[in-house]
């Protein structure tokens, strides 16, 4: 981790040093009117769900690329963002790595429109222009995402394509922010300082119904929770099941070191893990006897349901993965996708394991709970075939279950 946060230092300084800073010296009252509106923009933040936040300074950091190069985008956000993490008392060490990452990405989206492209300030050259703009925005994002992830996963226990599996709020807010910063720049050079801010204005007005839309989704995400409730309360027999793997999953995940963020989102994974089951008819889902062949394909299909749920209420991508999967198994002979191995979730590994150990002890109407012993040898017999092998002790542990260990396992 710390090789790679030296290497980003090192790297942003180098192309500091090489860098054209003129148009930033010659342009002294641009310079600090972008810093400020930067600035204020740091603090305009939108969740975006998968612990990621879309801010309003992003297309300013654009705009000023597009008027003015790199140099002198670079230095606004340098600026702008040692205020806010200033202000907000965020670690400045770790958040100084992220701005050195970001102002890599400056420059390289420069070389696409300035050097390669030969793009003029404000988008001058019309449409032509435009289109390497847009070109040169996938680049910035691109070098963004590539260079935090890169970092988050060095950082801790991440791996880095789990974070690439959180894109799609991000591929969501490409758009709208590189469009408004390519608007802000021509805006800028065209129409000078009053426009702009009416510009800026009308920006402000759209991120306020951005954040209310936020709160509605607030207000939907509240629901599916209770909703979660109501299917545990509909049988008898799994009340409070859900709530019991999630603190499960939660203390596993834990015990792995996963992030505080991870560690929340497994909770909230296992609170919903069976939310699928509403739309499971009753006949089937309370049935007091087995279930035939065909009952079976219609309870095999919660997983989907759930994870479809969640994925239509934009839920973010380790929920859905960890809902739909976590009645795979580790051999490949679960459902609903025949995964095996590291193929399936992480999240899902945890709270099968999770989900496992509670069915067995509790009372169902076709059969009374396991004892712990009994409980555990099964666990232990679905070692390397139904669960993940290495979860498999640290479960056992967090269950408090290792006293009761057969005496070749312990």
């Amino acid at each position: 981790y710390y090789i790679i946060t030296i290497t980003f230092f090192i790297a942003a300084i180098l192309i500091g040093i090489t860098a054209d800073w003129e148009p930033l010296f010659e342009n002294i009252e641009p310079f600090i009117f972008f810093t400020i509106i930067f600035t204020i923009a740091a603090f305009l933040r939108i969740d975006i769900g998968g612990n990621n936040i879309m801010a309003l300074n992003d297309a300013i950091g654009f705009a000023a690329l597009l008027s003015f190069g790199p140099a002198f985008a670079s230095a606004v956000y340098f600026l702008g963002m040692m205020i806010y993490i200033i202000v907000s008392g965020e670690m400045v060490f770790r958040r100084m790595v992220m701005v050195a990452a970001g102002i890599i990405g400056f420059f390289v989206a420069a070389l696409v429109y300035y050097d390669l492209f030969n793009g003029l300030p404000g988008l001058a050259g019309g449409a032509q222009d435009i289109l390497v703009a847009v070109l040169a925005g996938i680049t910035m994002w691109t070098v963004d995402r590539v260079c935090a992830y890169t970092i988050l996963a060095f950082a801790g226990n991440r791996k880095i394509h789990d974070l690439f599996g959180q894109l799609k709020p991000y591929l969501q807010s490409l758009p709208p922010l590189y469009i408004w910063g390519m608007v802000g720049a021509y805006i800028f050079v065209n129409a000078g300082y009053f426009m702009t801010l009416v510009f800026l204005l009308l920006l402000f007005v759209v991120f306020v119904f951005m954040r209310s839309q936020k709160k509605y989704f607030d207000t939907i995400r509240n629901m599916v929770f209770s909703m979660a409730k109501m299917i545990d309360a509909r049988d008898s027999y799994t009340a409070k099941h859900s709530h019991d793997v999630a603190v499960n999953a939660r203390r596993i995940a834990e015990r792995l070191g996963l992030p505080e963020e991870d560690l929340q989102a497994i909770y909230e994974t296992g609170l919903l893990h069976d939310i699928g089951k509403v739309g499971i008819r009753d006949s089937i889902l309370l049935k007091e006897t087995s279930l035939d062949d065909g009952e079976w394909v219609i309870m095999r299909q919660h997983p989907v349901i759930g994870a479809e749920l969640l994925e239509d209420l934009r839920f973010p991508h380790g929920y859905n993965m960890g809902i739909r999967h976590h009645h795979e198994r580790w051999d490949g002979r679960g459902y609903p996708d025949n995964l095996a191995g590291e193929e399936i979730h992480l999240w899902a590994r945890i709270i099968a394991l999770c989900d496992a150990w509670e069915s067995m002890h509790s009372d169902r109407p076709y059969r009374k709970a396991l004892s712990v012993e009994r409980a555990v040898d099964q666990i232990i017999k679905g070692k390397g075939t139904q669960f993940d092998p290495n979860l498999v002790p640290v479960a056992l542990e967090v269950f408090g279950a290792e006293d009761n260990l057969p005496d070749e396992n312990v």
